[in-house]
């Protein structure tokens, strides 16, 4: 159970969410093999985790409203499966922060740093993220609001430097559909369905924390929206700059995007502020997952204090991210085309969607004996 003196303010929770759901999208193509039209990827994507998000984890936090994900499994279907379960997300939690982690190290060495160990690079992440992490969840929360900020300045910037560069030609974007809705389902199921969005599940650990419950499904909504509001900013970005053709090949279109962007030559070389990007977003995205998992396992495994698994969690993430994948191509393949197939749809969609209905069917049946006592 959750710690009473924690708890998270709604306004840091919209900006945590914000900057979770941004991650390494804001800098991996999302949606682009739907070409000009991947934008309307990302808000299909935005459209059907907004409902699926209300109507499913929504419905199981209306349940379940003081107990996170790994412990209402055990509550609905019983302690041995329900445990069962909730390791799976567990380990799941801990795999995805890891491939966030490698995201990050592979961006930076390609970037600016390729002389640089990918361990070191990894472990100065691990160190910052496990000492918020070890500060709980309400520092957490607030760093997050902070950041928020500076990256909501950082987005204006670049917005109005696009517009008045000479290098961005937003009829690149045109024609909208041109192709039809083929392309765009193609790219959307189930790669642009299941990141980001799909991966809102591991808010079910963090949303017990909110001092104002009854908010949560709506500071949530509200969150995922504006974040697919920014990573249309950052499509129309790279599709005005670069070009269809060559945003597609890129593998961080964003970074090659402001690489070439610059205001009479003064203002040029802006890939610097990508790399602030990836680093503040990256540090959210890795610390979530690894702070879901830490909270999962003292749930799990009763542990009173979670500091002390900050560091033996910690250690794994790092350690997985560095032996994911043998390069950079092989990492994005697997991300891609086969972690989305095998794990995020079974544990993003079809496991909640389960909990929820065994859920709805137990409470019916407490209420139909209850009023059956009351009448007898």
């Amino acid at each position: 159970m959750k710690n009473p003196i924690e708890n998270i303010g709604p306004l840091h929770l919209f900006a945590w969410i914000t900057l979770f759901e941004l991650g390494t999208a804001v800098v991996i193509p999302v949606g682009m093999d739907a070409k000009q039209d991947a934008w309307i990827v990302t808000l299909s994507g935005c459209l059907i985790g907004i409902a699926f998000f209300s109507l499913v984890f929504g419905g199981l936090y209306k349940l379940y409203p003081d107990m996170p994900l790994t412990a209402y499994t055990r509550r609905i279907v019983g302690p041995f499966l329900g445990w069962l379960i909730g390791f799976s997300y567990l380990l799941y939690f801990m795999y995805i922060a890891s491939r966030n982690m490698r995201d990050f190290i592979d961006l930076l060495t390609a970037a600016a740093y390729d002389a640089t160990p990918m361990f070191a690079l990894g472990a100065f992440m691990l160190i910052a993220v496990g000492y918020i992490i070890s500060l709980g969840i309400e520092v957490f929360g607030r760093t997050a609001f902070i950041f928020f900020m500076l990256c909501c300045f950082v987005f204006l910037f670049i917005i109005a430097l696009v517009l008045l560069s000479d290098l961005s030609d937003f009829h690149r974007i045109e024609p909208v559909l041109g192709d039809g809705w083929k392309p765009v389902w193609k790219a959307l199921l189930p790669t642009g369905l299941t990141f980001p969005f799909g991966e809102m599940i591991v808010m079910t650990m963090f949303l017990p924390y909110l001092n104002k419950k009854y908010k949560a499904v709506r500071i949530s909504i509200g969150a995922m929206a504006f974040s697919a509001i920014l990573l249309c900013v950052a499509t129309f970005v790279n599709i005005s700059v670069l070009g269809v053709e060559i945003a597609s090949r890129a593998t961080f279109p964003l970074f090659t995007s402001l690489s070439r962007l610059r205001l009479a030559e003064i203002v040029q070389r802006l890939d610097s502020v990508v790399l602030f990007l990836l680093i503040i977003t990256s540090f959210f995205k890795i610390g979530t997952f690894m702070f879901a998992s830490i909270l999962a396992a003292r749930d799990l495994f009763k542990i009173s204090n979670y500091k002390t698994l900050v560091m033996p969690i910690g250690i794994i993430v790092l350690l997985t991210s560095l032996t994911v994948a043998g390069n950079l191509t092989e990492h994005l393949k697997e991300g891609l085309k086969l972690v989305p197939y095998y794990m995020h749809l079974p544990l993003q969609f079809a496991i909640p969607v389960f909990l929820l209905l065994i859920g709805l069917l137990r409470r019916a049946i407490r209420s139909r004996r209850s009023s059956t006592s009351t009448s007898s």
